[in-house]
């Protein structure tokens, strides 16, 4: 499997950032491979302001990726502007029959409203959304020299299964109606 990682975001040593590496530390190499794209490091302007590289290298990760998770912090219960500019950048193209995989954080206390509104969007854009997903809180969290860690076992889990079900899915067969 070739999964693609999306953090969405804006600041440096994130939460969402944090999960990322755990997910990619649970992904069994070299069977599979892990791309993680950390959107605030990427130039994406403002969606119907123009293209950049990085936009062109965004649309083919997410073409080439047998599935893909996104992470975002929950900003105002919704999902980051980071994050939903990169989406709009991309297409049906992408994500159609794509097996995806949601997580967020929210500081004080668990928040799933930003991964409610994310599958919305997914739907819209024909992607298979697995019904597991990962909701994280700062308390979820220690702070290290190497940046925030994530110590709650059970989410970390949680993160195993939801990767287990993305491999499930992007080995299934779809069947056209």
């Amino acid at each position: 499997m070739n999964l693609l990682i999306l953090s969405g975001s804006a600041f440096p040593g994130s939460h969402t950032h944090a999960v990322a590496r755990v997910i990619e530390s649970l992904v069994e190499q070299p069977e599979h491979t892990v791309t993680h794209v950390d959107l605030r490091e990427y130039d994406v302007p403002v969606f119907g302001q123009g293209k950049t590289d990085d936009v062109e290298t965004l649309k083919r990760l997410a073409e080439k990726a047998d599935a893909i998770i996104i992470g975002t912090p929950n900003y105002h219960t919704s999902f980051s502007g980071l994050l939903k500019n990169a989406l709009d950048h991309l297409s049906m193209d992408e994500f159609e029959m794509k097996p995806v995989g949601l997580y967020c954080n929210s500081g004080g206390m668990r928040n799933s409203d930003p991964l409610t509104q994310l599958r919305m969007v997914m739907r819209g854009l024909h992607a298979m959304v697995l019904p597991i997903q990962v909701c994280t809180c700062d308390a979820d969290f220690e702070r290290t020299d190497e940046g925030r860690v994530l110590t709650n076992d059970e989410l970390t889990g949680r993160l195993g299964v939801m990767i287990d079900g993305l491999v499930r899915q992007s080995h299934a067969e779809t069947v056209s109606i």
